[in-house]
C-alpha cells in the first residue's frame, strides 16, 4: 500500500495533472461536448493552485487528483460505452466546477487573513473537506472563539451558519455550531451581530430545532434567538410558526436559571408583535409567565414581566382579552410582590426589572375595575417612589402608570401629592419620552382634584416646563396633554401671565393649525385677558 503523499507532493501532482489534461483531451473526441465547461474549471484551478495564498495541505487536493485522473482515463484508457462516458464526463465537469469554487475561496480567505493567525486559517476548513475534518475545524474555532479578530468575525459567522445548514453535519458538530452562534449573538462586536442578523433566515430554523431538543443546546438556542427576534419580525414569526412558543415555555418551566431567563427574553420579543399574540393564547402562556415572575431569578422575573407587558400592550380585542386573563391569573398580585421584594432588596426602587413591572401595571390599569383594586392595594406609593429612580425608563413607566391610575380612579390621595415636584422636574428631562410621560401624569392629576392643581401652581417651574412641551419641534410629545394641564390652571390670572411670558401664544398658533384638542380654548383664554379667568365663557 502506497503511503499518502506529502502536502507539497499532492499539490505538485494536481498541477501536473492539470497541465497534462488539455493535450490528452484534444486527442479524444469524447471530450468535445463537455470541454468548454471543463476547460473553464481547469483554468480557474490552475490559477488558484499556483497562487501564493493557496494552502499546500488543502483537503480538496485529494478529491481533485482523483477527478483529474478519472478524466485522463477517458482519453488514454480502453474505450468505454457511450452512456458510461457521458455520465463520467458530466459528473466530472460538475465536480471540477465545485472544486474550482472551493479553491477560489481558499485563495480569497488566505489573502484576506490578517497576520495569518491560526484562527483565521480555520475559516476555509469549515466550508471544505469531509464532515469529520470540518467538525475538527469547528472544535478548534470553539476553543478560540474569543480571539477571533474583528475583521474576521463576519466571515466566521457566515462560515458557521453555512456549516449549520449543511446536510452532512454530525450531531455533535450541530450542537457545537449552535453554541458558537450563541457566542456570536452575545459578542460585543457590532459587525459580528450584524452578520448574524443577515444570516437569520439560515440559522433560525436550526436554532428552533435545537430549542426543541432541550438541554444545553436549547439554552444556547435561546441565547442566540434573543437578539435575532428583537431586531427582526421575520425571525420572530419564524420561531412562532415552528411552535417555538411551546418550546420556550417548556424551557421557562423546567430549564436551568440561565435557560429560563434566555427563553423569557425570546418570549418577550415575540410578544412585541401583535399578530403573534394568538400563539401565546393557544399555548396557555400566561400561567407559566406569572409563575416565572413569582419564582424565577431576578433576571428571569424582569424578562417575564417584559413579556407580560408586551402581551397586554395592544388595544385590540386580543390584547384586551389578555389583560383580563393576566389579571385573572394573578399578575397584579405578582407585580405587587415583585415591587415589595425589590424595595426590600435595595430600597432605592432602581432595580432594572421595575420598568416592565410598571408597564404591566399601566396596561392592566386601563380597566377601571383593575385600577380601583390597584389603588386600594397601595400601588400608588410604589409608583410615586419610582418617580425618583435614577433610571429614565423606570421614571417614564411609573409616570405612565400613575396617569392610568389617576384617569380611572379620580380620588385625591395624600401620597400622590409627593409626585408633583418629581413630575415637574421630569418635564425638563433629557429624553422626550420621559417628558411626555410626565405631561400625561400631570394632566390626569390636575383633572382629578383641585388639591393637585393647587400643588402644581405652587411650583414656580411648573408652568414654564409645561409650556416648553408645546414646541412643535418636540414631535414625540402628544400636545393635548400639556394643553390639558395649562387649561386646568388657566382660571388663575397669575398662571395665564406665566404662560404668556413663557411663549405659549406663539406655540399655540401651530397647535391651532394642527387642530390639537383644547388648543383653541386655551388660545381664547390667553387672548381675552385677565377677566376670562373670572367670567369664563359658557
Amino acid at each position: 500500500m502506497q503511503p499518502p503523499p506529502e502536502s507539497g507532493d499532492a499539490l505538485a501532482e494536481c498541477l501536473r495533472l492539470l497541465a497534462s489534461l488539455p493535450a490528452a483531451a484534444a486527442s479524444s473526441p469524447a471530450f468535445r461536448r463537455h470541454w468548454p465547461s471543463i476547460s473553464a474549471s481547469l483554468s480557474s484551478l490552475s490559477a488558484s493552485l499556483s497562487h501564493a495564498a493557496f494552502p499546500p495541505s488543502a483537503p480538496l487536493l485529494a478529491p481533485l487528483a482523483s477527478a483529474l485522473s478519472a478524466l485522463l482515463s477517458v482519453s488514454g484508457g480502453p474505450p468505454l460505452g457511450h452512456l458510461h462516458t457521458v455520465s463520467l464526463l458530466s459528473s466530472s465537469a460538475a465536480s471540477l466546477s465545485q472544486l474550482a469554487a472551493d479553491a477560489r475561496l481558499l485563495v480569497s480567505d488566505g489573502a484576506d487573513a490578517l497576520g495569518g493567525s491560526d484562527t483565521e486559517s480555520l475559516l476555509p476548513r469549515l466550508r471544505l473537506g469531509s464532515a469529520t475534518s470540518r467538525a475538527a475545524a469547528l472544535d478548534s474555532l470553539a476553543e478560540s472563539v474569543g480571539s477571533v479578530p474583528a475583521s474576521s468575525s463576519a466571515a466566521a459567522v457566515s462560515a458557521v451558519a453555512a456549516m449549520l445548514d449543511s446536510v452532512d453535519l454530525l450531531p455533535a458538530s450541530r450542537d457545537k455550531a449552535v453554541s458558537l452562534i450563541a457566542a456570536f449573538a452575545s459578542s460585543k462586536d457590532a459587525a459580528c451581530r450584524r452578520s448574524l442578523a443577515q444570516e437569520s433566515a439560515t440559522v433560525v430554523p436550526h436554532l428552533c430545532r435545537a430549542l426543541e431538543s432541550g438541554g444545553a443546546s436549547a439554552e444556547h438556542a435561546c441565547v442566540a434567538l434573543e437578539p435575532l427576534t428583537a431586531s427582526s419580525r421575520d425571525a420572530a414569526a419564524a420561531v412562532a410558526a415552528r411552535g417555538g412558543v411551546a418550546a420556550l415555555l417548556a424551557a421557562c418551566a423546567a430549564g436551568t436559571p440561565a435557560s429560563q431567563a434566555a427563553a423569557a427574553g425570546v418570549l418577550r420579543n415575540l410578544a412585541a408583535f401583535p399578530d403573534l399574540l394568538p400563539s401565546f393564547r393557544d399555548e396557555g402562556a400566561l400561567p407559566f409567565l406569572v409563575q416565572l415572575v413569582s419564582l424565577g431569578t431576578p433576571r428571569a422575573q424582569e424578562l417575564a414581566l417584559g413579556c407580560l407587558q408586551n402581551l397586554t400592550a395592544s388595544d385590540g380585542d386580543e390584547g384586551q382579552r389578555l389583560k383580563v386573563e393576566a389579571f385573572q391569573e394573578g399578575a397584579l398580585g405578582c407585580v405587587k410582590d415583585f415591587l415589595e421584594s425589590s424595595s426590600c432588596r435595595g430600597g432605592d426602587n432602581d432595580e432594572p426589572g421595575l420598568a416592565p413591572a410598571f408597564g404591566l401595571l399601566r396596561n392592566m390599569a386601563s380597566f377601571r375595575y383593575i385600577a380601583e383594586i390597584a389603588v386600594s392595594a397601595s400601588f400608588v406609593g410604589h409608583v410615586v417612589a419610582a418617580l425618583g429612580s435614577e433610571r429614565s425608563v423606570t421614571r417614564t413607566e411609573a409616570a405612565m402608570a400613575l396617569a392610568e391610575l389617576c384617569c380611572n380612579v379620580g380620588k385625591a390621595r395624600k401620597e400622590v401629592g409627593d409626585a408633583m415636584p418629581r413630575l415637574i422636574w421630569m418635564l425638563d428631562a433629557k429624553l422626550v419620552a420621559e417628558r411626555d410621560a410626565a405631561a400625561r401624569a400631570l394632566a390626569a392629576l390636575v383633572a382629578a382634584s383641585s388639591s393637585y392643581r393647587k400643588l402644581f401652581k405652587k411650583d414656580e417651574m411648573g408652568i414654564v416646563n409645561v409650556v416648553q412641551l408645546l414646541d412643535p419641534a418636540l414631535r414625540a410629545v402628544e400636545k393635548r396633554f400639556p394643553v390639558a394641564v395649562l387649561l386646568a390652571v388657566s382660571q388663575s390670572r397669575r398662571c395665564r401671565k406665566q404662560m404668556v411670558a413663557a411663549g405659549a401664544c406663539g406655540f399655540l398658533q401651530g397647535l391651532l393649525a394642527a387642530e390639537v384638542e383644547g388648543a383653541k380654548k386655551l388660545s381664547e383664554c390667553l387672548g381675552r385677558g385677565k377677566m376670562l379667568g373670572v367670567f369664563p365663557r359658557t
